[in-house]
């Protein structure tokens, strides 16, 4: 992952914020990285000074402190308001002035929600705020606005704004009327906030500017903005709503997608090479997401309507092509049911070859890498093409846990997490999967990463027929991974997991070693968070063992937005096990 850096010397670093990424992590079991550790690796630094903070979904220009010693002079000048901070927005209608201050003093909402209000002088926990703001350009329902920030609140360009009747476009949690902001009006639903933190300015003059994406260029056109409109059609419909005349809001749409994995399409290192570049309704485009694995793209068509023939499917695949050109795109057409398919997925759900882009000579297989190690995709053969991607995180995490210990990785698949704790330094690693097939893709997988694979320790069978019998031989492991499927169906056992997960983990809680780790995982989106933190401990209790939550991660943030005001369907527990 590539931060891009605007400036550098011996006591500055300036860099472009990507959205999408936290400034720094000040919970231990935050699931993703963070911006300064990543510009830590990236220049090799051990230090870096921060002064400042942009929330995840802003991009533009940060400076840190370079080393200690550049610390004090950078302090004054933030804590002496002599930085100037210049921001552009897109907001909805018009300001009621070309320019002004917004005099307004905010305090935090007593629903305990995060979020702040416009309140009365002299209230229970105001602090005063002041917005400078110049309007750029207004186009059809929008207006391009600079703002200055005379004082540094939560989210205070947002709530002013928003009590102005003007929330910033794509902003969930002011983009809509409510307690004080009456007359306020209701912002358009986007898949990103469009506020951008445009240019920074240091006393002496010293400027640094980072530039904003291409949608709010053409707003400094004043020209028409269709990925709005599209956005808002598409929010209460689905992809098979796209008619001939919404190519370029499509293409708008799919810019931003583009533009927010960057920093992984950019990283020189070509540490991770595969990852998410829509994501459904996060993105703008429900009832798709797009994969990429190195060479290739993955289509997943989750809507049925959404079939090969449906004149929707061409002009999505055509624009997706413009975007990311001269590579296939594969398709999945997947069905509510997919279980019931099981191994045998017809050419119609899972066409073998690609429905755009090159299709000449392409070999069956490719490689990826993730995390700095080298993984086979083959992305015409069945649903799966050999990586889910939403656990890269997850499974970094592994690798920094696994070094000595003995693990057991059950529903293995292609032995992704088996690999990572390999290569973490593993006394032993045992896959475990119901498909012969996918632990033989695991093999290669470990053979193309220079490791041996051992035959004892890729094992076919039920999990839930082998948890016991581990049990009954006293078997134990230092780390036991759970990374179910929602649904499955062996010859013994019917698997669903909103109904069985605890079964599973009283079973497994029985093979970990005390002391031992248990990681828990589902991406069931019908199984929130809260029921199935309730199902684990349920079933950790049901196994008289006690445990310690010690991490509570999801799927990556920059590649796998969730939607506003939801809490994302990847759910991963850690468990230090007494």
């Amino acid at each position: 992952m590539y931060i891009p850096l605007i400036y550098q010397d011996a006591d500055l670093i300036v860099v472009n914020k990507p959205v999408g990424l936290n400034v720094h992590s000040d919970d231990a079991s935050s699931s993703g990285p963070d911006l300064v550790n990543l510009l830590k690796r990236q220049l090799d630094l051990n230090y870096l000074g921060l002064h400042h903070r942009l929330d995840r979904e802003v991009a533009g220009v940060m400076v840190l402190a370079a080393r200690p010693e550049a610390n004090p002079k950078l302090a004054q000048a933030f804590e002496g308001r002599q930085v100037q901070k210049e921001y552009l927005a897109l907001v909805t209608g018009r300001l009621p002035r070309r320019s002004g201050v917004i005099d307004a003093p905010l305090a935090p909402r007593l629903d305990k929600s995060g979020s702040w209000e416009v309140v009365a002088p002299g209230v229970r926990g105001a602090k005063a705020a002041q917005t400078s703001y110049r309007v750029e350009t207004q186009g059809p329902g929008y207006s391009l606005v600079w703002l200055s920030l005379e004082t540094g609140r939560t989210h205070q360009l947002r709530v002013h704004l928003a009590h102005l009747g003007c929330p910033i476009i794509g902003d969930p949690l002011y983009g809509l009327p409510s307690g004080n902001l009456k007359g306020a009006t209701k912002g358009p639903k986007f898949p990103r906030l469009l506020l951008h933190a445009a240019r920074l300015v240091l006393p002496g003059e010293v400027a640094f500017e980072a530039a904003p994406p291409a949608i709010f260029e053409r707003a400094k056109l004043g020209q028409p903005l269709p990925e709005l409109e599209l956005a808002r059609l598409l929010s209460s419909s689905s992809v098979t709503a796209l008619q001939p005349d919404h190519r370029a809001g499509l293409n708008g749409l799919l810019e931003l997608a583009r533009e927010r994995r960057q920093p992984l399409a950019d990283d020189p290192i070509l540490e991770n090479t595969a990852y998410r570049l829509v994501n459904g309704l996060a993105d703008g485009l429900p009832g798709i997401t797009l994969d990429r694995y190195g060479a290739a793209l993955v289509l997943n068509c989750y809507d049925p309507l959404l079939e090969a023939g449906h004149p929707a499917l061409k002009i999505l695949l055509t624009e997706i092509t413009k975007c990311w050109p001269n590579l296939p795109i594969y398709a999945k057409f997947r069905p509510r049911q997919t279980s019931q398919l099981g191994e045998n997925v017809p050419p119609e759900v899972a066409p073998p070859l690609p429905l755009a882009g090159p299709s000449a000579n392409l070999p069956e297989a490719i490689t990826v890498q993730e995390n700095g190690l080298n993984f086979i995709i083959r992305p015409g053969e069945g649903l799966s093409p050999g990586l889910f991607l939403d656990m890269r995180e997850v499974r970094a995490r592994l690798r920094g846990w696994a070094e000595g210990k003995t693990v057991l990785n059950c529903f293995g698949y292609t032995c992704a997490f088996g690999l990572l704790a390999q290569a973490g330094g593993a006394k032993r690693v045992l896959n475990l999967d119901a498909a012969r097939r996918a632990l033989d893709w695991g093999k290669e997988n470990y053979q193309l990463n220079g490791f041996e694979p051992d035959n004892p320790d890729f094992v076919d069978g039920d999990v839930f027929d082998w948890l016991g019998r581990f049990e009954r031989k006293n078997t134990l492991f230092e780390i036991v991974i759970l990374d179910p499927p929602s649904y499955s169906t062996t010859h013994k056992n019917r698997w669903v997991a909103e109904q069985d997960y605890d079964k599973l983990v009283n079973l497994a809680a029985k093979v970990v070693e005390p002391g031992g780790l248990l990681l828990v995982c589902s991406n069931h989106a019908g199984l929130n968070r809260r029921s199935f933190r309730q199902m684990v401990l349920k079933g950790l209790a049901e196994a008289n063992r006690q445990a310690e939550i010690i991490g509570v991660y999801h799927e990556p943030e920059l590649d796998f937005p969730r939607p506003a005001e939801t809490e994302g369907y990847l759910k991963v527990l850690a468990l230090r096990l007494a």
